[in-house]
């Protein structure tokens, strides 16, 4: 009966001791993980803010100053001809200062060519992927094309309907979109070429 309650006693207070010393072992990694992380943590993120500084750094500023002049030049010429054609000899009920509106898309798609330009570095990077090349400029002509295209005063609202051939879009509508589309073709894509033309003659770095 004795040694059965001192074996008891044994297994009660090797248990007792077992959980203790695990206790005390969670509480110490408990304590001191924490420390550890942290400063790993700490060191990945300093790290990658100084490979972000040094991707956004003054002379990232200056490619992108650099890129905007060219997309200005080249865009702005690029468009000009086309922006004649479109406002001066096609003109239409849209254009009602022929001459002042070719002026004025040409001022505005140089900008436009100029923010290209600076978008156009960043996203095709080293990538030679000619997709992306023309999924940039696409894009792009898209927005520029969708933004000028004006409803004529004989559509009804809500529904918008203008009639034949699509309801939502008439003919007048859809020369509107082919004209400007021919335009921003021209446009971003003497930029996207002139951008390829500084990146081959390293004249302009690629964004890395």
């Amino acid at each position: 009966m004795r040694m059965n309650s001192a074996r008891a006693f044994l297994i009660v207070f090797a248990t007792l001791l077992l959980a203790e010393m695990l206790s005390t072992e969670a509480f110490t990694v408990h304590r001191f993980a924490p420390q550890i992380a942290p400063t790993k943590i700490t060191s990945l993120q300093l790290n990658q803010s100084k490979l972000e500084e040094n991707k956004f750094n003054f002379g990232a500023r200056i490619e992108s100053a650099k890129s905007g002049v060219v997309g200005l030049l080249a865009g702005g010429i690029g468009l000009a001809p086309f922006s004649a054609f479109h406002n001066i000899f096609v003109g239409g009920g849209n254009v009602v200062n022929g001459v002042g509106q070719w002026e004025f898309d040409t001022d505005m798609g140089a900008l436009e060519g100029a923010l290209f330009a600076i978008v156009f570095r960043y996203c095709i990077r080293m990538d030679s992927n000619p997709m992306l090349n023309q999924g940039v400029i696409g894009t792009f002509i898209l927005l520029r094309v969708l933004s000028k295209i004006q409803v004529p005063s004989y559509c009804s609202a809500a529904p918008l309907d203008c009639g034949s051939p699509l309801g939502y879009f008439d003919w007048s509508m859809l020369i509107q979109a082919g004209l400007t589309g021919i335009e921003s073709t021209a446009l971003f894509g003497a930029a996207s070429l002139a951008m390829e033309y500084c990146f081959e003659r390293g004249i302009i770095s690629k964004f890395r």
